[in-house]
């Protein structure tokens, strides 16, 4: 029995050592080795246990291919039928690296299925946004882009190409010109008011709008128009509750022009006339000073 033994104890333990070696390399490249080749791997190692099985293990403890759950039982009956003594020991010795190698294999496995799992996971995932991505530059193609501008509301104003119908009373023709003035829509302004003054010159509101006719040039940086229209206003409506304005906005507009003398002439004009009038106690002397006025 004993000779036996020998014959047969060197096979077991080289194959042992060309297993340790197999699995060290097989743990050293599992990360840059593919699925496949890790299986083939896994593959070989198993025959390799197997081979370690029929040379040690007596037939009526050998050790079941590929039953990697049952191999602590399997190991337990191959120790009680190994021979007692030295030989139990190293046969006893190369059970306990067996089932190390299987939990190692069984360890890796599991890192290996998990790592395929995440793979997987976010191979999903790119392709469901490819094709996500693919539909959505598709639908703007198709679009021309119009969808996401269709989506923006215009908050814009639309341009009016004529002033509205001036109404049928010189009341509502001067509201509908003077709202158009208040929201700064000083073009349109000025067509409704030069129509209304066509239209209504004696009317008691023609100084009204004779005024800020005139501001429709002086906001829009007009200021030789304003200057024309303001000095209209003084002449052709002198008992308007607006002189004391025309005179005001004709000196700021001769100042902005670049004539502070005879702006201050004006302003000195508004003092004598209009001395108790609020363009004449609250904002002439501002002006005087923009104008340099002595």
């Amino acid at each position: 029995m004993s000779n036996t033994f020998l014959k047969m104890k060197n096979p077991p333990l080289s194959c042992l050592m060309a297993l340790s070696l197999a699995v060290i390399i097989f743990i050293g490249g599992v990360d840059n080795s593919s699925a496949q080749s890790t299986r083939e791997r896994l593959t070989a190692i198993e025959k390799q246990l197997n081979a370690i099985q029929r040379r040690v293990f007596t037939p009526g403890a050998r050790f079941q291919s590929g039953d990697t759950s049952g191999g602590a039982n399997n190991n337990a009956q191959a120790v009680s039928s190994a021979p007692v003594g030295a030989e139990g020991a190293l046969i006893a010795d190369i059970n306990i690296r067996i089932s190390e190698l299987e939990t190692q294999i069984r360890q890796m496995t599991g890192q290996l299925e998990e790592a395929n799992f995440k793979v997987n996971s976010l191979t999903s995932k790119l392709e469901a946004a490819e094709k996500d991505n693919e539909f959505r530059f598709a639908e703007l193609e198709r679009n021309g882009g119009g969808a996401s501008r269709a989506s923006v509301p215009s908050t814009s104003l639309p341009a009016l190409s004529s002033p509205a119908p001036l109404g049928s009373t010189p009341k509502q023709q001067y509201d509908r010109a003077y709202s158009l003035v208040s929201n700064a829509q000083y073009d349109q302004a000025e067509i409704s008011f030069l129509e209304f003054l066509r239209a209504n010159p004696d009317d008691e509101l023609a100084g009204n709008a004779q005024y800020w006719l005139g501001q429709t040039y002086y906001a829009r940086g007009n200021y030789s128009n304003a200057t024309r229209t303001f000095l209209e206003g003084m002449s052709k409506y002198p008992e308007s509750t607006k002189a004391p304005a025309y005179l005001l906005k004709v000196g700021m507009s001769l100042n902005l022009l670049g004539e502070k003398g005879e702006a201050c002439e004006v302003y000195r004009e508004l003092n004598a006339r209009f001395p108790d009038s609020t363009e004449n106690k609250r904002l002439r002397p501002t002006e005087e000073r923009k104008a340099g006025c002595s």
